[in-house]
């Protein structure tokens, strides 16, 4: 009778018991869902503090212009001029953040690169080939850690890229973390100034040109100023473009240039301005006008001749020794002892072959041929 009476008792234990199991299991599974939602959340956090704190910086860019990369195998560019695109970008990047970060997706004017080449500063130039549109990525290391890669436009995309030397450029880069970090590079702006300035040559005066492209402008700075100056006087037009006619152009470089014609114009003017990035532009050209004095007469010779008639004979030249026409010479009897010397004319005009001549007839004596600062030439005469 008595154990009979205790079983409520055990029961009631018993079920004390199995509530504090469920219980403390339920406390503790609802202690182990709290630690990984806040494993999550802490997880989490890191994850947007990492997001927020990577920092990628595109440096710079470093363009080249290889006409044989164009023609390359496994891609044919069939363009008539190809080097008017460039052929390949070299993009330095730096890492900011202390943190490793990791280079899932590179695009130049938003076509990415299926495949790049990091280099190697040094002196054996490392290049290693990463294929970064599968699994692969560019690793760059934290603590200012810096990567230099180049990218080929012909072979290193799904298609060809055509990025013209004149345009400008987006550089985009995408990280692990899905950061997208862009720069965009213009090209520089060829500015440049005309003017003429006259020397003093002593016998002559001529004036050189002077081209002056301090003014143009960079993103970064400009490196380097070409210049091409065709003389429309003698160009040509070759497939429908003055510009073509290689022969006629003079090319100088320098910022500040003096430029002393060989001819008497016009001309054109153009400049190209390069700037620390590769980047090019070639400016619009300017005019010059035809202007004699570019090419002035410095050599005056003459000398009497008695075939066919006795005459003085005059040639002009220029300071590049070509004959010049159109050039008025005077003929002055400077000694005339028995006063029967004559001449059938006092001036007269060179010819194309930049020669003259006064007749005379009479006795002896001396004519001087003058002409502007040159000096005068005295010629013995006996007609």
């Amino acid at each position: 009778m008595g154990g009979m009476q205790n079983e409520p008792g055990v029961s009631v234990i018993v079920g004390t018991l199995i509530l504090i199991l469920i219980t403390v299991t339920a406390a503790a599974g609802l202690a182990i869902m709290i630690s990984q939602l806040q494993k999550d959340e802490m997880n989490r956090q890191a994850h947007l503090a990492a997001v927020k704190s990577e920092q990628v910086e595109i440096q710079n860019i470093g363009l080249s212009n290889d006409r044989s990369a164009w023609n390359q195998t496994p891609v044919h560019i069939p363009t008539e001029q190809p080097w008017d695109n460039w052929s390949s970008i070299t993009i330095s990047l730096v890492n900011l953040n202390t943190d490793d970060s990791r280079i899932i997706g590179i695009a130049v004017n938003d076509k990415y690169a299926r495949n790049i080449t990091t280099i190697e500063d040094s002196s054996a130039a490392i290049q290693d080939s990463l294929n970064i549109s599968a699994s692969g990525y560019l690793e760059v290391d934290g603590s200012s850690s810096s990567r230099k890669i180049r990218i080929n436009f012909t072979d290193d995309f799904s298609a060809p890229q055509y990025v013209p030397t004149g345009s400008q450029i987006q550089v985009k880069i995408m990280t692990s973390l899905y950061n997208t970090f862009e720069k965009t590079f213009k090209p520089p702006n060829p500015v440049f100034e005309t003017s003429i300035e006259t020397e003093d040559l002593g016998v002559t005066d001529r004036d050189v040109i002077v081209l002056d492209g301090s003014r143009s402008t960079a993103d970064g700075s400009v490196v380097q100023w070409d210049w091409e100056i065709l003389d429309r006087g003698t160009a040509i037009i070759v497939d429908g473009d003055y510009w073509r006619d290689a022969a006629n152009i003079t090319t100088l470089s320098g910022k500040i240039i003096r430029l002393t014609p060989r001819t008497s114009g016009p001309f054109s003017v153009r400049l190209k301005v390069t700037a620390d990035t590769g980047m090019t532009r070639i400016s619009s050209p300017a005019d010059i006008p035809v202007n004699s004095r570019f090419t002035p007469p410095s050599v005056l010779n003459a000398a009497f001749l008695i075939h066919p008639v006795s005459q003085i004979e005059a040639s002009v030249r220029d300071i590049n020794g070509n004959p010049l026409p159109n050039i008025t010479v005077n003929f002055v009897i400077a000694n005339n002892p028995y006063g029967n010397l004559t001449l059938d004319r006092y001036y007269n005009t060179t010819g194309i072959t930049g020669i003259t001549y006064a007749n005379c007839t009479g006795g002896l004596g001396t004519v001087k041929v003058v002409y502007g600062k040159l000096s005068p030439v005295e010629i013995p005469v006996a007609a």
